[in-house]
Formats: structure tokens, sequence, C-alpha cells
């Protein structure tokens, strides 16, 4: 069998990006046609068109045919003239066809319009699914760059810890240091171990965590670039991407679309007094064998042209309890409203926060790993010389792998604040996401 030549093509593509590194754009691509929050969305949305087109057939032409046949059995006695007697079995049958139209019928138009809003409402949610996905994605591949810069760091910390283990024990062996040097490298060798271990569950947790965005299990991922220079967010002003965000975040919109549904309500409740006005016209054609007074077959047409008018009375109360739970609904809806936009202005606040104290952090953390070197340089030195210990040395030596971890971390944060500032605005798109991508290696 022959494969299509964009399949094959498709294959080669994904193995060639496995072999030099998936980067952050790439996998969003994937994630973004797989993702089954985003189909589910799509799906929400089509099924919102389709609610659109019928309450647009309610208020439409509706046509149809009715038929019946029916076997008749009619026996009559009459007590004073035992004589008179009928006994009789025949058979009736009908067609009718017939067609309606509202003319009047102000719950089906409002019924419309509700359907065009709440397709609106499943527009933007599937807008911020996809939007989502972005988010998700981008934690989940920073996640992992991290917890491979972990399992990193600690490999070189164990190697470190490993030659100051060894040097202890050959200088316990010539006499020059005490068995407690080699004691506290043994320990801090096997707490190494231990946060190895812990490094690697890690790793692995990160990219199953992947694997759920993207739907594959990716182990070659680009790494961000040692100089990367961390973006300023732009506009440099916090209020205004409050501003942005109380308008435009996907959270205050879909609020904003269902208090729109949700006054629709309101309306087609109150429908609920108003008359209506039918047009209906029908024609019928009967038949039968005979009949309860005759014995003769029969045939007849009939035609019907018409309205209906009908007036409904509130009597019960229904009608306005419906009126009085819509309004509350919509209440609710105007307060979802405002919780909404002060979520979105939170989240806002400390992205854009995360993102300008991040940029210090990442320059303080550089300047701490230059000092942390210099210490580990010194210490290092001082040993030789006899004026500092083994543990001296293990010390420095772990404060540089520290400072490194929190360097790289300071890092993804940031980017990561980065991108969750633009969400919390509802512009995080592909541009965004290839910004980013061009931080990473090539």
């Amino acid at each position: 069998m022959r494969l299509p030549r964009a399949l094959i093509l498709s294959a080669l593509s994904l193995a060639l990006s496995s072999a030099r590194g998936a980067d952050l754009l790439s996998l969003y691509r994937e994630a973004a046609t797989q993702d089954p929050a985003v189909a589910s969305a799509r799906a929400s949305l089509q099924a919102a068109r389709e609610r659109v087109a019928q309450a647009e057939a309610a208020n439409g032409f509706s046509a149809g045919i009715n038929a019946n046949a029916n076997g008749n059995y009619f026996d009559l006695h009459i007590r004073t003239l035992p004589q008179a007697q009928t006994d009789r079995g025949y058979l009736t049958a009908s067609v009718q066809a017939y067609v309606t139209k509202p003319l009047i019928r102000p719950a089906n138009i409002v019924a419309i319009e509700q359907a065009n809003a709440a397709t609106v409402t499943a527009e933007i949610a599937l807008q911020a699914a996809q939007m989502d996905v972005a988010s998700r994605l981008s934690q989940a591949y920073f996640d992992v760059l991290l917890a491979q810069d972990n399992v990193t760091l600690v490999q070189a910390q164990k190697t470190a810890v490993a030659e100051q283990l060894a040097q202890a024990k050959r200088n316990f062996e010539v006499g020059t240091a005490t068995i407690v040097d080699t004691n506290e490298a043994q320990s801090r060798y096997d707490q190494v171990i231990a946060q190895e271990i812990a490094a690697q569950n890690e790793l692995d947790r990160t990219r199953w965590a992947l694997r759920n965005v993207v739907g594959r299990y990716e182990i070659s991922l680009k790494r961000l670039r040692a100089a990367t220079q961390m973006p300023a967010p732009n506009p440099a002003n916090m209020e205004n991407w409050v501003t942005r965000a109380e308008a435009q975040a996907y959270a205050v919109r879909i609020a904003l679309q269902t208090l729109t549904v949700s006054e629709y309500d309101v309306r087609r409740a109150q429908t609920g007094k108003d008359w209506t006005l039918d047009a209906t016209a029908n024609i019928t054609n009967s038949q039968s064998t005979a009949s309860t007074t005759s014995g003769f077959g029969t045939w007849s047409n009939t035609g019907l042209i018409g309205v209906t008018f009908n007036w409904p009375f509130d009597v019960s109360g229904g009608v306005n309890a419906r009126i009085r739970e819509a309004l509350a609904l919509v209440d609710k809806n105007r307060n979802d409203i405002e919780a909404a936009r002060r979520t979105a202005g939170f989240n806002v606040r400390q992205s854009y926060l995360g993102v300008t104290s991040g940029i210090a952090g990442v320059a303080a953390q550089q300047q701490a790993l230059k000092s942390a070197e210099t210490t580990l340089a010194s210490t290092k030195l001082g040993l030789e010389v006899g004026v500092r210990t083994n543990l001296d040395v293990l010390n420095a030596q772990q404060q540089v792998t520290q400072v490194q971890r929190d360097l790289a971390q300071a890092r993804y944060n940031t980017l990561l604040n980065e991108l969750r500032l633009k969400a919390s605005t509802g512009v995080l798109g592909e541009d965004d996401i290839r910004a980013t991508n061009a931080y990473l290696t090539d």
C-alpha cells in the first residue's frame, strides 16, 4: 500500500523536529489543532449555530400530512322495537395536508435574537480555549526546561561533591585531614544522590504534563538562550494593562455576553402574557364504506383557510414567577461581570509586577552567581592553603548550584508572567508565542 505523500512528509517533519529538539511554536501549533478543550469549544459553537437555525425554523412555515384509517362496528337495538336492529361494520379513512405560519409570535422573535447572542458567547469561548492552550503549553514547556536544568545542576553538583569526597578520603589516608571531613563529604554526597532522584522524578512528571497538552511525549526541547534579555512590558504602565483587561479579558467578555443572553430570558418570560396570531390552511379527503346512520359509502373533500388567535391569562401566577426568576438571574450576571473585572485586574497587576520584578530579579541573580562562583574559587584556594575546610567548599558549591537554579527559574517565570499578562488582557496568540520562541536556541 502506498501512503499519501502528505502523510509521509508530515512524519518526516515530525521526526526531524524531534531529532533537533521541538520548540515552543511548533508544539503550540500541534496542541492547538488537537486539544480536547478547543475541540469541545468548537463543537459547542456548532451546536449554538444549530440552535439559531432551530429558532428561525420555529418562526417559519410548517407543513405536513396526517392520515388515519379505522375499522368500525355499529350495533343498534331499540328496546320497544325488537325488530328494529342495525348491525353494521364499515371502514373509514382520511388524509389531511396542512400548512401553518406564525404571524405574530413575540416569543419566536426573542428566541432568534437570544440564539444569536448565545452564538457570540460560544465564539468568545472558543477564542478563550485557544488562548488557554497557549498558556497551558507555555507553562508546561518551561516547567520541563526548569526540571531539566535542575537535573543538570544536581548532576554537576554530584560530580563536584564526589571529587571532594575522594579528596577527603585521600587526605585522611595520608593524615592531613580527619575522618570528620570524610564523613561530611559522604553525607553531602548522599544528599545530592537523593536530590538527583527527586529532580529526575520531577522531570518525568513535567514531561508527562507537557504530553497532556500536546498529545505526545516529547523528550528533546529547545532551551532558553543563556544571554536572553528579559523584555519589559509594553506599554510600561500597569494601569493601562488593567484598563484593557477590564474591557477585553475573555472572562469579562463572556460575562458580558452571558448577561445579554439572560436579558433575553426576561423578554421571553414576559412574552408569556402576549397574544399570538397564526395562519392555518388545510385540505382533507375523507372516505367511508358506511356510517352509523347509513349503509352507503361516502367520500368528501374539505378545505380550510384561516387564522388562530390566542391570548393567555396568567391565572396561576406562573408567568410572573418566571419573570422574577429571570430578573434575579440578570442581577446575578451583573455581579458576575464585576467579579470578572476585579479578577482580571488582579491577574494583570500580579503578572505585570511579576514581569518587572522578574527582570530585576534576573539581573540580581546574575550578579549573585558571579559572587557565588568567586566565593567558591576563593574557598577552594583557602582549602589548599589550610585556612578553609572541606565543609566550606561543599557549602560554597551548594550555594553556586542554588543560585544557578534560582537564576533559571527567574528567567522562566519572567517569560511566563509576560505571557500571563497578555493572556489576562485577552490578546495572547500565536504571534506572542513566536516572539517568546525567538528566545530559544536554534
